[in-house]
């Protein structure tokens, strides 16, 4: 039995392993060890054979620098090979804060032995374990590489309501810890059979010239769950638009149309690059009735553009926002650390709001207030939560 234990305090990972041998004496016992989340997707990665075959088990605490327990569920429900294979969490956090990460854990669909609090009963976990086993195996979502069947031309039949999910990523303010808003993530689903993300589906409607269309449909139902969650609407709500939205004028009477409904509703409009050369003036007059209309515009993915600098001449944003690449590796990349400290200053010397993306482990997170950024959003603190868990998110993450 080979069991991959994570935990950055050593006498921990002996106990675990003492337990464990003491519980299985006939069985022979291989124990693989990592004090932190990124040491230990190191193994699960760079191994001849898959990680479910190479393991049997994987034990992971939750709080560690340098890559937490949360780096390692994200890793295991985005990589093939670890799917299947028995994950255990381990904290010495509150038995909410367990639950969470329980129902975080679970909704990856992974095959999670359970949520377990400090000291850990190595003999229940091995219950557990065993009783997994002879469970019938989880039905997995089908994550759609390609979209089989369905071209430009046919893109357009998935966009609607019952196609659309949307899920929600928390904006965090660093120095206080609390939420300050939520970012709209989309999926679309396929017949109930399957979900894509953003990078399979956006192209192709783009292609199909339906940009704004998909744009209008996050917009409405994002807002909508804001106008029905009314403990939501302290919170701001940020919407991804394309620089070809602005072009429309009827996409930007509808937004405005919109605002106007629900005007408690703080919306901030996450402008991304676009791919084409459009019409600046029309874009700016757009942006201008947006303003005019307590609507913020926030200039997403900065650093990643060639015209990230005219942009900053040009639009007048009220927030930054510094594309996940340069911030998940801060610790360890010093380009990347240069970049994010002279753009943070940058910011400050124009009076506009920064949010790092991509924050996945504390080090990270107290590089960035050090450095005076003021808010992040990451797996450090939550994956994107699909809609209706986010009320019940918000109040355990209140109660931490």
């Amino acid at each position: 039995m080979n069991i991959l234990i994570v935990d950055d305090q050593r006498f921990i990972r002996e106990s675990i392993k003492a337990d464990f041998e003491k519980l299985v004496e006939k069985q022979p016992m291989q124990f693989y060890e990592a004090d932190s989340g990124n040491q230990a997707i190191d193994l699960l990665k760079n191994n001849e054979l898959p990680a479910f075959e190479q393991f049997d088990l994987v034990i992971a605490d939750l709080k560690m620098d340098n890559g937490d327990g949360l780096s390692i569920i994200n890793h295991m429900a985005t990589c093939r090979d670890c799917h299947g294979l028995p994950l255990a969490v381990v904290s010495s956090s509150d038995i909410r804060t367990l639950e969470l990460i329980s129902n975080i854990t679970e909704s990856f669909n992974l095959n999670l032995v359970g949520v377990f609090q400090k000291p850990v009963d190595i003999g229940h976990l091995f219950t557990l374990l065993t009783a997994l086993k002879y469970k019938a195996p989880k039905q997995e979502p089908k994550l759609v590489e390609t979209i089989h069947g369905i071209t430009s031309e046919h893109i357009g039949s998935l966009l609607n309501q019952d196609n659309l999910i949307l899920c929600y990523q928390p904006k965090v303010d660093i120095s206080s810890q609390s939420i300050v808003g939520f970012e709209a993530l989309s999926r679309l689903c396929i017949q109930g059979d399957g979900f894509i993300y953003p990078d399979r589906f956006i192209p192709l409607i783009n292609k199909a010239g339906l940009n704004c269309q998909f744009s209008q449909l996050v917009l409405d139902q994002a807002m909508t769950q804001w106008e029905l969650c009314p403990q939501l609407q302290k919170f701001s709500l940020s919407v991804n638009i394309s620089a070809e939205d602005l072009l429309s004028e009827d996409f930007i009477n509808y937004v405005i149309d919109k605002k106007s409904q629900q005007p408690n509703i703080h919306l901030i409009l996450e402008l991304t690059e676009s791919q084409q050369t459009i019409d600046q003036d029309m874009a700016l007059r757009s942006i201008a009735k947006l303003i005019i209309n307590d609507i913020t515009i926030s200039l997403d993915d900065f650093g990643k553009s060639y015209s990230t600098f005219d942009r900053l001449d040009n639009i007048p944003f009220d927030e930054i926002k510094i594309d996940k690449d340069f911030i998940s590796d801060l610790d360890i990349n010093p380009k990347h650390l240069a970049i994010v400290e002279s753009t943070i200053a940058l910011a400050k010397k124009l009076k506009v709001k920064v949010v790092a993306e991509g924050v996945e482990t504390l080090s990270v997170l107290n590089l960035l207030k050090g450095l005076g950024c003021e808010i992040a959003q990451g797996y450090y603190f939550s994956p994107p939560i699909e809609g209706r868990y986010v009320t019940s998110w918000v109040d355990s993450y209140s109660q931490q």
